[in-house]
């Protein structure tokens, strides 16, 4: 009996953690998502998409790499858009606990959004976004 060919399909973003417990505490409590896991494994599932967080060390060593962070620069070229109730409520809270953002949220009237951008601990670009209106 011929096997029937498997679809593929799409597992989510891996993000390789230079500090595990700190990214999985900023992804669960300053952006408020559902991460469930340990170290050296977590996985955020959020209808539609989710993504993995892994320890950049460990992941190295079952890969048998050096280097768990090949290819890094200075700027992550990855943007992880989160949507949130309310973007300006968020950065008000998030400001007085003394979280830092790239800027203050902006109106994007183009895309129907507000938005505002802040770094996870390993420097990726976060998105924080609410629809206008």
């Amino acid at each position: 009996m011929a096997k029937e060919p498997v679809e593929p399909t799409f597992f989510g973003p891996l993000l390789l953690a230079r500090e595990f417990a700190q990214t999985v505490s900023f992804y669960r409590s300053v952006c408020e998502l559902p991460v469930e896991g340990a170290a050296p494994y977590a996985k955020c599932i959020s209808k539609p998409s989710s993504f993995s967080i892994v320890d950049g060390r460990w992941w190295a060593e079952v890969n048998g790499s050096e280097n768990p962070f090949q290819g890094e620069s200075s700027v992550s070229n990855v943007v992880l858009m989160i949507q949130v109730e309310n973007v300006e409520e968020m950065f008000q809270r998030l400001t007085v606990t003394g979280k830092k953002f790239l800027s203050p949220p902006l109106v994007r009237e183009r895309l129907g959004i507000r938005n505002v951008f802040l770094r996870d601990p390993d420097g990726r670009s976060v998105m924080l976004t609410s629809p206008l209106g």
